[in-house]
């Protein structure tokens, strides 16, 4: 099975005051996000790939990346699934906080922790557990292959907290996980070909 993962585009302005957002903020792409969905599209166009199914998250964030890929990579026919299992980490009392306020509250270590070596940052209710998220990816990723084959290829989008929990799975170093706004990674048969790139 091939899997094309995409993080979805920007929800922040040039301007705006960046904080956390997760599975309780219901943000749309700004204009920048639109870009990098249609540069997403663009480069599933250029790469010959012909998508069997496309999976997203259930947030406007995630759907509108979704949507406007398709669109742009012209895959007729192919039918937009949005699934529970992409939808994004709530990061319980660091939701809607920047990282400066964060830091300032909290301190340092933790943040840290998780934005340069993926560490679950314990005691500030982030929900589900990793091993929820790990368990309902792999049974959507199973859900692929029943109804779509061994052999398919899916477009996944959903956000960088999923990512990063699911990403040791296929051997990725946790400090080497992250995968930018807008960006793509290719996984072939569990193995990964592409990571945290704009084009495939």
């Amino acid at each position: 099975m091939k899997l094309i993962l995409v993080r979805h585009g920007n929800t922040f302005a040039k301007d705006d005051k960046v904080v956390w957002v997760g599975a309780r903020s219901d943000l749309p792409l700004v204009e920048k996000g639109k870009e990098q969905a249609q540069a997403v599209g663009m480069a599933l166009k250029e790469s010959g790939i012909k998508a069997d199914a496309l999976y997203c998250g259930p947030l406007k964030r995630t759907v509108q990346t979704a949507e406007i890929a398709l669109k742009i990579a012209g895959c007729d026919g192919v039918k937009m699934r949005v699934s529970d299992a992409l939808r994004e980490i709530d990061y319980g009392l660091w939701e809607a906080r920047s990282n400066d306020d964060i830091r300032a509250e909290f301190g340092d270590n933790d943040i840290d922790g998780w934005q340069q070596k993926s560490i679950w940052p314990d005691g500030y209710e982030w929900s589900p557990d990793p091993e929820i998220i790990l368990s309902s990816w792999n049974a959507m990723v199973a859900e692929i292959a029943e109804t779509f084959g061994e052999d398919a290829t899916a477009i996944i989008v959903t956000s960088n907290g999923i990512l990063r929990i699911v990403a040791p799975q296929f051997g990725i170093a946790a400090n080497e996980a992250k995968v930018s706004t807008g960006s793509l990674c290719l996984v072939e048969d569990g193995v990964v070909k592409i990571w945290n790139t704009k084009s495939l």
